[in-house]
């Protein structure tokens, strides 16, 4: 039987194919670790350089390099080599954070790792979804699931190792990693001085993936903090924190081809119960059941972005990126100025309740987009 992989991908060779998605799923892993490093690091660095640290001006670097990264990556048509930098970028700045002295050195590395990462993102997933077009929620849930597994053994990680060896090996990877993506095919269907945004079909999409993505990162972060007002120690928040992206990265395998069949109406499911589970951590002794809720979360950015790139096209993935790098940036700089930890369940909560109500929007536009 002829290879439709290979028919739909600009005629690489399957050996291409299989080389660019590993590469993309390793990004993408990459992606996870330093997503989840500020919250894995955490009581190491302050430890090491106070308990007064500048966490939300490293956020606010993060937000403006990723924004500048991505927008080099959404405006050239070429992959290549910027795609390959990206990835040289990230282990530059983990090796050059590894080595700093103070958090301020960690602020100047965090603004050339943001630069890779927004570039990074961005190509990994779009990379997929146009090698697989067929399978494009399913491939792109399984790829993010990389993502999940970098979130979980980061917290690992910096439970039981220093973090500057941390980020040397991470590093390295990073580096080896170049060769993976080395001379990617170019953007399909390119033409941004053409298209038109479509605002009114893109606005749930991107409105859910801002608030989830700052749910997501918020979680990640300052959990441990309103774990650690009710007595539990450090090693018991970085095991949870490991189960929260551990749960993350089973949902999107497991759930993937099941929200495939009917995706917003299974994602309005999903979010509904993610919401009770964040709930119930309002009562202390279920406060450890919060992991639960990544469960719920898993196949949600793989199958938003599929279904964006379907109906919006290429001009669209941009301004996803854009929503999901405020929300994972703004939204936790917005919970580091919560003094009392007591208050954080409510925030995450509150977060909970208007993902549900954008995806009754989002299932609502999408019977209109049926209809027409």
């Amino acid at each position: 039987m002829k290879d439709t992989l290979t028919d739909s991908s600009n005629n690489l060779s399957r050996p291409q194919i299989i080389r660019l998605t590993s590469g993309s799923f390793v990004g993408l892993f990459l992606h996870g670790l330093i997503i989840a490093a500020p919250g894995a690091f955490l009581p190491q660095w302050q430890a090491e350089f106070g308990s007064s640290l500048r966490l939300g001006v490293y956020y606010n670097l993060f937000l403006i390099g990723s924004l500048i990264g991505l927008r080099l990556a959404s405006t050239q048509k070429q992959r290549h080599p910027l795609f390959a930098f990206s990835f040289l970028a990230i282990g530059l700045a983990l090796a050059l954070a590894a080595v700093m002295g103070n958090f301020s050195g960690i602020l100047v590395a965090a603004a050339i790792l943001s630069l890779g990462d927004g570039i990074l993102n961005l190509q990994c997933n779009s990379l997929v979804g146009e090698l697989h077009p067929q399978r494009s929620i399913v491939m792109l849930n399984w790829a993010n699931a990389t993502f999940g597994l970098g979130s979980l053994i980061t917290p690992l990680l910096g439970t039981f190792l220093p973090w500057r060896l941390t980020l040397i090996v991470v590093a390295i990877l990073a580096l080896l990693s170049v060769t993976l993506v080395w001379d990617a095919p170019t953007i399909k269907n390119f033409s941004p001085q053409r298209e038109r945004m479509p605002w009114q079909l893109a606005s749930p999409f991107l409105l859910i993936i801002l608030v989830y993505t700052g749910l997501e990162s918020s979680l990640g972060t300052w959990n441990g903090n309103y774990l650690f007002s009710l007595g539990w120690d450090e090693t018991v928040n970085g095991i949870l924190l490991s189960l929260y992206w551990g749960c993350l990265t089973l949902g999107r395998i497991t759930l993937a081809s099941w929200v495939a069949r009917r995706p917003t109406r299974k994602l309005k499911i999903l979010l509904f119960a993610s919401l009770a589970i964040l709930g119930l951590t309002l009562i202390p002794p279920l406060a450890l059941i919060f992991p639960l809720a990544a469960f719920c979360y898993g196949p949600l950015f793989g199958t938003i972005f599929a279904l964006l790139q379907l109906r919006c096209g290429h001009v669209a993935l941009a301004y996803l990126f854009y929503a999901a790098y405020i929300g994972k940036t703004l939204i936790p700089a917005i919970f580091s100025l919560i003094e009392n930890p007591n208050f954080l369940p409510t925030g995450f909560i509150f977060l909970a309740l208007l993902l549900y109500l954008i995806s009754s929007w989002l299932a609502a536009s999408n019977l209109t987009f049926r209809k027409n």
